[in-house]
């Protein structure tokens, strides 16, 4: 009678565990597309649904970590009076990202970067301890995987919002290059992160556009265009 119970329960609980995991593969799937112009409501969307469905699975810290790295760009870039929404988006970020017991080249990567944005945060007498803990985050990243173009993406980061006076922007272009030079094919359905390519293209043109060197940077906007003919950035950017 016992095994006929938990047997009945099993049936009736299925269902609804294998939607629950549907539902959540989806979000991930949709966390994946997100980008610098997603709209805040569609982001907060995804943002709700992960916090409703907390989860200790790596995929779930990962992308929810990554979700609200992009929130803090909805804060920063499109109102700036709330700087104190932007700052906790990043510390959720690194929250997420802190219950990845065992940490790689991926999570450092993306730890870098959030690290970097919370710089902006940071007491300017502790900027040089916690910025040289961004730059060796993204040295991490690249050591655990040569392979990862966001561990170069991230690396790139730091060191292009690093005054020359401090010894910046000497490996932007290098970096970057690497980056774009390790786009890989996107398997189907695969979680894994893909993201970075198209901030590495708008990096280093931005980076050539700056350094008044405009042949290379219309050489990889042409590039970009060429690559994702999809994404308006690149068609829309005025060098």
């Amino acid at each position: 009678m016992k095994k006929r119970i938990i047997l009945l329960i099993a049936t009736l609980l299925l269902p609804v565990l294998c939607l629950a995991q549907g539902n959540m593969e989806n979000i991930v799937h949709e966390v994946q597309k997100i980008s610098w112009k997603t709209h805040k409501d569609s982001l907060q969307k995804i943002i709700t649904y992960m916090n409703n469905h907390p989860s200790n699975e790596y995929y779930y810290l990962y992308w929810n970590a990554y979700a609200h790295y992009m929130d803090y760009f909805n804060y920063k870039l499109s109102n700036s009076t709330e700087e104190k929404k932007a700052q906790q988006s990043l510390e959720q970020a690194s929250s997420m990202l802190g219950k990845i017991m065992k940490p790689n080249s991926e999570t450092l990567a993306l730890q870098s970067l959030i690290d970097g944005l919370k710089l902006n945060f940071t007491n300017v007498f502790l900027l040089p301890i916690k910025a040289g803990k961004v730059g060796r985050l993204a040295e991490r990243a690249i050591d655990l995987n040569p392979k990862n173009p966001r561990a170069y993406y991230a690396l790139a980061i730091y060191d292009f919002y690093t005054p020359k006076m401090y010894g910046g922007r000497k490996l932007v272009e290098s970096n970057l290059i690497k980056a774009i030079s390790l786009a890989s094919t996107v398997v189907e359905n695969s979680k894994d992160p893909q993201w970075g390519i198209p901030e590495s293209y708008l990096f280093l043109i931005r980076f050539f556009k700056e350094e008044n060197q405009k042949a290379k940077a219309q050489h990889y906007l042409q590039e970009a265009k060429s690559k994702f003919p999809e994404n308006n950035l690149f068609h829309q950017y005025k060098l």
